[in-house]
């Protein structure tokens, strides 16, 4: 019991610790530094090796990679998100070269994860190099219209993040399963295909149709999602990757965040840098 709670205390300091360093960086380059470190693939060493030789001439940010990887699955995507408001008051040079190197750290590896195409996404988007999509107008302030197309590109997109939920399926036979109890929803709106998750180029198109959804329509989506994860797992906490990748979803929707999924992650303090 002692060693148990000895352990317990060791993981509470170090996660303080990696906290306290996090909330004092400021400048450019140990944002870039610190950014970079949080998208690493974790156990990834061709990854670590690019985050060494991106920073290899930036001063004072030894340390930080070891402390990002010492975030909880819980606490890693809130400090993303507050770093990167702080990133996205710096100079555009500095933005665009966040940017660039974020390409080549996940390239490092030879394939880009699925998550890593939600973190390039978001991370353009908080950096202002992609602007919101205007939602449509719906005929009635009372009911949402749900298109064919629009189910479509619900289907794509929930075959996309099938391979990340639930319970980090990595698009297996749980994960079909997830994308049918999802769709099942919309089956009298549009005939929707098997769980084929899309490339790249057709998962960002399903994600442009779903972000010119009404305002009304983009939560009643997420929770779906949502519902059916936690259905699947049995009521369970979500997996980390499954967590990250739906609030991830959320951001690029500009829609809240069931409280479901908002209780899996810590909540920082208001940013007062900002």
């Amino acid at each position: 019991m002692a060693d148990s709670y000895a352990t317990h205390q060791a993981t509470v300091d170090t996660e303080a610790n990696a906290a306290d360093r996090l909330s004092r960086l400021h400048g450019a380059f140990e944002l870039h530094a610190a950014l970079l470190a949080l998208l690493l693939a974790p156990g990834s060493k061709r990854a670590a090796r690019a985050w060494e030789i991106e920073t290899a001439a930036t001063p004072g940010v030894a340390g930080l990679r070891e402390h990002a990887a010492s975030l909880s699955g819980a606490a890693r995507l809130p400090w993303v998100e507050l770093l990167l408001s702080r990133m996205a008051l710096q100079p555009l040079a500095a933005r665009k070269d966040l940017l660039q190197a974020t390409r080549r750290i996940m390239a490092a590896r030879g394939a880009a994860r699925p998550i890593d195409r939600l973190h390039w996404l978001a991370m353009r988007r908080g950096l202002g190099e992609i602007p919101p999509l205007a939602a449509r107008a719906e005929a009635s302030a009372e009911v949402a219209e749900w298109l064919e197309s629009d189910v479509l590109a619900l289907a794509a997109y929930t075959a996309f993040l099938s391979r990340m939920i639930p319970d980090d399926s990595d698009g297996g036979e749980a994960g079909a399963k997830w994308y049918a109890t999802v769709m099942t929803t919309w089956q009298h709106f549009a005939d929707a295909p098997e769980c084929k998750p899309p490339d790249a180029e057709h998962m960002v198109e399903a994600l442009g149709k779903l972000q010119t959804m009404s305002w009304m329509q983009r939560p009643v989506v997420v929770r779906g999602w949502v519902t059916a994860a936690l259905k699947h797992n049995g009521g369970a906490r979500l997996g980390d990757l499954a967590a990250d990748a739906l609030r991830l979803t959320c951001t690029l929707l500009d829609s809240p965040q069931p409280p479901e999924l908002a209780r899996h992650y810590i909540t920082l303090a208001a940013d007062a840098t900002r």
